[in-house]
C-alpha cells in the first residue's frame, strides 16, 4: 500500500459526471477518549490522505462518547453531522468507511446516516464494507492477527483476542473467525464480552495444555478505549487479566488496538477501493 493510488486512470469518471469534482474519504468509527486512540485515528487519516490523495474526515459512532467528548469542549462529529459538513464544504464525492469488524447494530447506524444525507444532499456517497463481511475475508484477518503478537511472545504462550461480541445475527462472523483463527494458529484464541464465544468456554480449553507459559490479552477493537483498558487489562477482580490469573496462569495485557495494525490498514484500504469503483 506504499504507492499513491492512480485517480486518473482507473476513475476518470469523476470529472466526466462532475464539472469540478471534489472526492472525500469519511472514516466512521465508534471511538474512544484516549490518547492513544486519537493518535491512531490520526495516523490513519494521514496514510489515507496519503494514499488517495483526497481530504480524509472522521466521524464518530457512539452517542454518548460525543456528549463526553462535548463536556470536555473537544468537538466530533456523527456520521450524518460529518457528511452535512462536507456537503458545505462542496464536496461531491465521498466514501463513507467504517472502522466497525462486522455489519452489525453500529454498522447499522451508519448506513442509516448515510442514506438520511443522500436523501438530503446532492452528496454522491458510497459505502465501504467492514472488516468481516463475508467467508472470504476471513483469512487475511486471521493473518493479520497472527501478526499482531507482541515481540516477547514465546513458544508456550497463548494469546486471547477480547471482541466486543453482539446479539445481532452477525455475530457469526466472530463463530468464524475464531474457528479459522485457531485452525491455523493453535495457540491464538478469540473470545467475546457478548454472544457464545465466551472467555470461560477459552479457559475451559486452556487446561488441555499443561505445558502453558503465559496468557497473553489482546483486544480484538479497533481502538483501546474502556473496554481494553478497563475490562481486559484492568485491576477489577471481573477483568479478564483478573479471571486468567485467577486460574493460576501468567498473564499480561497487550494494548494496542485493530487501527494500528499496518495489515489491517491495508484490508481498510481495498474496502475503500472496492467503494470507489462501486461509485
Amino acid at each position: 500500500m506504499e504507492t499513491k493510488y492512480d485517480w486518473s486512470e482507473k476513475h476518470a469518471q469523476f470529472a466526466l459526471k462532475t464539472a469540478k469534482p471534489k472526492v472525500g474519504i469519511l472514516i466512521a468509527s465508534y471511538g474512544s477518549v484516549s490518547l492513544q486512540s486519537n493518535q491512531s485515528l490520526r495516523n490513519f487519516q494521514a496514510k489515507l490522505e496519503e494514499y488517495f490523495g483526497v481530504p480524509v474526515r472522521i466521524a464518530l459512532t457512539s452517542e454518548a462518547l460525543r456528549k463526553r467528548l462535548a463536556h470536555a469542549r473537544t468537538k466530533s462529529d456523527s456520521v450524518l453531522k460529518a457528511l452535512k459538513k462536507m456537503e458545505f464544504e462542496r464536496f461531491t464525492h465521498v466514501i463513507v468507511q467504517s472502522l466497525h469488524l462486522i455489519a452489525g447494530i453500529e454498522y447499522t447506524d451508519v448506513l442509516e446516516d448515510t442514506q438520511i444525507a443522500k436523501e438530503e444532499s446532492v452528496l454522491k456517497i458510497q459505502s465501504g464494507l467492514p472488516l468481516l463481511s463475508t467467508e472470504q475475508d476471513i483469512l487475511p484477518v486471521v493473518e493479520a492477527l497472527n501478526k499482531l503478537l507482541p515481540a516477547d511472545f514465546q513458544e508456550n504462550d497463548v494469546a486471547i483476542f477480547m471482541g466486543h461480541g453482539t446479539n445481532h445475527n452477525a455475530e457469526k462472523f466472530y463463530a468464524s473467525l475464531s474457528q479459522k483463527l485457531h485452525e491455523s494458529y493453535p495457540y491464538l484464541y478469540i473470545a467475546c464480552m457478548e454472544g457464545t464465544c465466551s472467555l470461560a468456554h477459552v479457559l475451559a480449553d486452556l487446561k488441555q495444555k499443561p505445558d502453558l507459559h503465559k496468557v497473553w490479552l489482546l483486544p480484538l477493537l479497533t481502538l483501546i478505549g474502556k473496554h481494553a483498558l478497563c475490562d481486559m487489562a484492568g485491576d477489577e477482580e471481573k477483568s479478564w487479566k483478573n479471571q486468567v490469573i485467577a486460574q493460576g496462569y501468567l498473564c499480561e495485557p497487550y494494548l494496542k488496538g485493530l487501527a494500528e495494525s499496518v495489515e489491517i490498514q491495508n484490508i481498510w484500504i481495498k474496502r475503500i477501493e472496492q467503494a470507489i469503483a462501486a461509485l
